[in-house]
Formats: structure tokens, sequence, C-alpha cells
């Protein structure tokens, strides 16, 4: 539990963050987390971020290869590296090797931090049990105005 991550969107994502915690030792990485230029303007999401070293960690499932995601992918990772932010990508047959993984990690933090920052961190998300009570408190609300329900 105490590696569980409630903003990750894949199993793989989350194999790929216990790679970059256990096998590389890095800090817990934010996962999922708006980054936004100087100006406001978001920039992408990325499924790790090492805030520190200014590293994204992103994997590529078999989704990312379609035409039009695969374009989007190419450009979000221009607007990070624009930004400052180093980039490091995976697909899934690199979860298998993962001396692989850190080895491609630690070059990507060997490049990190030769252009300046010229990003931020967009809002805090909103914890999970949040978002579920916000639920539960709206499924209760309609199951009150059902006709025919007992009270």
């Amino acid at each position: 539990m105490p590696f569980a991550g409630e903003h990750s969107a894949s199993p793989q994502e989350s194999r790929f963050r216990l790679i970059w915690q256990l096998d590389a030792g890095w800090p817990r990485p934010l996962v999922n987390r708006d980054v936004l230029d100087l100006e406001g303007r978001f920039l992408g999401r990325p499924d790790l971020l090492d805030p520190e070293r200014g590293i994204v960690g992103e994997f590529a499932g078999a989704v990312h290869r379609h035409r039009s995601r695969h374009r989007s992918d190419v450009r979000r990772e221009d607007l990070f590296r624009r930004a400052g932010l180093e980039y490091v990508e995976v697909v899934g047959a690199d979860l298998r090797d993962r001396a692989l993984v850190v080895d491609r990690m630690e070059a990507a933090a060997a490049r990190a931090g030769r252009q300046p920052r010229r990003w931020q961190l967009g809002p805090t998300p909103t914890p999970l049990d949040d978002v579920l009570d916000q639920r539960d408190a709206m499924i209760a609300l309609a199951e009150q105005g059902t006709p025919g329900r007992a009270e």
C-alpha cells in the first residue's frame, strides 16, 4: 500500500512508477498532474513528474500508436521540452527490462536542467476520497427524488 497511487490511470503507469521509485531510487513522482506554462496555459498532464529534476515520465501504450494520438503526443513532448522539462518514454516491453528503464531515466537526469524552467504545476487534484464522497452524495440526492421510492 505505501506505493499505491490514487491518480494512476493504468496498471502500466503504476509499473513504471514502481521502477521509478524502487529500481531507480527516485522520490515518489507526481502522478497525472497538470503542467502549465508560466502564463498559466495547459501544456499537458504527464503520467509521472519529478518536479525537482524537471523530468516527465510517460508510458506509451497501444493507443499512443494511432496517427492522431501520436501526433498530439509528439506536440506535447515538444511543449514539455520547450518549457524546460526532460522526457522519458517507455513502452510495454520496456517494463520487463527494469535496467533499461533505469538507464533511460538516468540519461534523462543527465540532460535535465540544461534549459531554464518555464513551467509550473497546475492546481492540486481533488483527492479520490472527496470525489467519491461527492459522487455518493449526488446518488443519494437522486434516489431521494425518485418516484415510488420508500422514504
